[in-house]
């Protein structure tokens, strides 16, 4: 077989393409977290690259400036040929394959189906039917004639992350609860529970054979029967594998986290194609054996194995080049050992398997990445945080720098480039860097531990002596402190109320007792014994480890009463999970909004503790960037705008079954003597204050005031039962959260509890301080 090479790199999108397909050999529809949906087009029968967007025309723009994640051709009819459009607005919108002369705003389709409450992430149409599958765990089979759902495949216990037709009236769906299932109709007929060790991302179906194949988190590929029985399973990616197809000549070919795009033959790999990118999210395959895929530096490389489609020479090794100039980050490297690292004579001796990587030293001293495809090792990267020479700079914008990073700062979500030059301060790389990506300065601590992280810790004053200055971090309390003129004694306040400790043998000696009260779901002795050790010294890692594999099972599996216990740890580990790791962890997300709301619905007048653990949660969450992935959204945000930002649906919808279970538990005579009530109104006071810091952190907040009306309404619907509950802490915290939301300007009637708070703890000083600042700024 010829081997695979570049044919054309098509340009035109702003940011990660997350899902394409090809109607014919002449088309492809791609969409974009950009919120477009573009339509590229052959030029005299031949792909052509381009450095703008003169191949492509934008035939949909989202109307809400929301991530599209999934694409499909739709044939209406037979006559009418579609692109249905899946949305991070839970929309999916059927636009015609023609340019769409909206503005940006206006557009909002020829068609819309209504009906997802979440993210929608894929899309199949087949046998005249278009099935869709979404966060809000379900999948739904839509009616085209009446736009409406056919049917509303519910069931998964996470999101159901791809669904497939199988025929007419049989479907099939995979889901971050690492389960496989297939319906007739609305009616689950066939389960695989636990089809692979972590989230299954992607299905395919293969037409002439009653088999299809399933991608998973885990790395691997699994090709089934429809009974359930494994038939192979492809060893290959090092990460996540996003997308899988099948080439004309029965190939498959898969992409991923791994920066490669694989064909395999018969379970074996045949070719492995890295690309300059981290993430490769979707593979479409065009009847003539060419594919394209899509990935997250916001390109579409179409790849072809005939000789007369193969791009120029020039283009060849262009993109060698660019993979060449790649950075891998030394700390994604399992176990790098420098002193066992050979120099270039190692690439002398062939690879074991086709993909198979080699780090190398250069005459240097830096590390670079080899990978053995199609016969001979090709470099494929530099390892970031070696010895890296000094005269080798990367080019970005226009401007030449030592470091180009990818930085991952949201869900699921591709890295961002970050340019740093080590003899500038990290701060004011993190500044620009979070300026020109319209990101909240509240990641900057972050920004900068991820850089001095992979540049060895370079430090600023040994590179340019003793008497170098010392930049002041100008995000810091002390900076902000020293710099702020103003007559108001304790407001604004901004430190977070926190609920993070616990000790660890009075935690295990609960967890076993409970465990054995367990019927089905019970923990092994082995279990209990890694939950020990994670505990007795909790790192990012052990927490995740939590999160993933042992509170789902107590909060989702156990006995309703013993569930509080997975709250507990969830509290504990959430705050101590990295932010790289959460936001590159869907399954860790959905595991948490999860919980919150699973939790809530289970709570009445008999579960106290649980709504006080439930809200210690969300407290100890705010002061993560997981809380902005999951509740947080950008509002109108266009051209020269100031960046605002709005919570969204999710949390919207949070607050209000806070509020609904704290009226309940506040009338019912049973909660108010449990020993617990007043604590569990301390948590919630506490949730009203950290949510008012966490307003003044971010001007997206502070630009939008409106952005805390849930929580203004909150605290106005709770204040008075805060305020009977007799709790000075409780009271004191409500009142300094007002105080914060007066001084944002979010606050535009005075809440009847104010002045009864006034009243009724007028001897104490510290609250007649509060009063002095509130009355300054009334």
């Amino acid at each position: 077989m010829a081997s695979y090479r570049i044919s054309a790199t098509l340009r035109g999108h702003e940011q990660d393409v997350k899902s394409i397909v090809s109607p014919s050999n002449d088309t492809i529809v791609s969409g974009s977290r950009d919120g477009t949906v573009r339509i590229w087009s052959t030029q005299n029968g031949k792909w052509t690259s381009t450095e703008s967007s003169d191949t492509s025309i934008i035939a949909f723009s989202s109307p809400t400036a929301s991530f599209i994640n999934s694409v499909e051709f739709v044939n209406l009819n037979s006559h009418e040929p579609l692109v249905a459009a899946g949305s991070q607005d839970a929309m999916i919108y059927l636009s015609d394959l023609t340019i769409s002369d909206l503005k940006p705003g206006d557009d909002i389709g020829k068609y819309q189906l209504i009906g997802h409450e979440g993210n929608v992430c894929s899309l199949n149409y087949s046998h005249e039917v278009l099935i869709s599958s979404s966060w809000d765990s379900t999948a739904k089979v839509w009616d085209l004639n009446s736009f409406s759902i056919k049917y509303d495949l519910k069931g998964h216990e996470s999101s159901v992350l791809d669904a497939k037709v199988i025929s007419s009236n049989k479907f099939i769906t995979c889901s971050a609860d690492k389960s496989i299932r297939i319906w007739e109709g609305d009616h689950e007929i066939s389960r695989f529970s636990n089809a692979h060790n972590d989230v299954i991302r992607k299905l395919f179906v293969f037409t002439e054979k009653q088999q299809f194949a399933s991608t998973s988190n885990d790395g691997t590929i699994k090709i089934w029967d429809f009974t359930g029985k494994v038939l192979q399973t492809l060893y290959g990616h090092e990460s996540f594998v996003y997308d899988i197809n099948e080439l004309p000549n029965g190939d498959l070919v898969s992409t991923g986290e791994d920066r490669t795009v694989r064909i395999w033959r018969n379970g074996s790999p045949l070719q492995v194609i890295t690309l300059p990118c981290i993430s490769v999210w979707s593979v479409a395959v065009l009847s003539n054996g060419d594919f394209a895929v899509g990935g997250s530096d916001n390109l579409i490389r179409v790849f072809s194995s005939v000789e007369a489609r193969i791009a120029s020479e020039e283009e060849l090794v262009s993109f060698k080049k660019e993979v060449e100039q790649s950075s891998i980050a030394e700390q994604s490297l399992d176990d790098l050992k420098r002193t066992d690292i050979p120099g270039y004579e190692a690439l002398s001796k062939p690879g074991k398997t086709e993909g198979a990587t080699l780090m190398v030293k250069n005459v240097d001293g830096g590390i670079e990445a080899h990978q053995w495809s199609n016969g001979e090792w090709t470099k494929i990267g530099d390892v970031v945080g070696s010895s890296k020479s000094q005269g080798s700079k990367q080019v970005y914008h226009g401007q030449e720098y030592d470091y180009v990073f990818d930085v991952d700062i949201e869900d699921g979500a591709p890295p961002l480039k970050l340019p740093y030059n080590v003899n500038e301060n990290p701060y004011v790389a993190a500044e620009r860097f979070l300026a020109d990506n319209e990101l909240p300065s509240s990641y900057t601590e972050e920004v900068v531990e991820f850089i001095n992280k992979n540049t060895a810790g370079f430090n600023l004053q040994e590179q340019q002596g003793s008497d170098a200055p010392i930049i002041e971090n100008p995000y810091s309390d002390s900076y902000q402190r020293s710099h702020q003129k103003s007559s108001l004694s304790v407001i604004p306040e901004k430190t977070y109320i926190s609920f993070v400790d616990y000790k660890a043998p009075q935690l295990l000696n609960g967890l076993k007792k409970l465990n054995e009260e367990q019927v089905e779901k019970k923990l092994t002795t082995e279990d209990l014994d890694i939950i020990k050790i994670i505990l007795d010294n909790i790192g990012s890692e052990g927490a995740m480890e939590l999160v993933l594999k042992y509170i789902p099972i107590i909060t989702n599996e156990w006995i309703k009463e013993t569930r509080l216990i997975g709250y507990d740890l969830l509290r504990i580990a959430v705050p101590r999970i990295s932010s790289d790791e959460f936001l590159n962890n869907t399954e860790a997300q959905e595991s948490v909004l999860h919980a919150l709301n699973f939790g809530l619905d289970i709570v009445d007048e008999n579960s106290i503790p649980l709504l006080m653990m439930i809200l210690k949660v969300l407290n100890n969450l705010i002061d993560t960037t997981l809380f902005i992935q999951l509740f947080v959204d950008p509002e109108g945000i266009h051209g020269d705008q100031e960046k605002k930002y709005k919570f969204n649906d999710y949390f919207t919808a949070l607050l209000t079954s806070i509020t609904t279970k704290v009226n309940v538990i506040s009338k019912s005579e049973k909660s108010k003597s449990h020993k617990l009530y007043n604590s569990t109104v301390t948590t919630l006071a506490s949730l009203i204050y950290n949510l008012s810091a966490y307003h003044l952190y971010l001007d997206g907040f502070l630009n939008n005031p409106k952005s805390a009306i849930p929580i203004v309404k909150l605290s106005l619907l709770v204040g008075d039962i805060i305020l009977l509950s007799n709790n000075d802490e409780a009271a004191y915290r409500l009142t300094v959260g007002y105080g914060n939301y007066l001084y944002a300007k979010a606050f535009t009637s005075t809440p009847t509890w104010i002045s009864k708070i006034q009243q009724k703890y007028a001897t104490q000083e510290r609250f007649n301080k509060v009063f002095n600042d509130i009355k300054t700024l009334s």
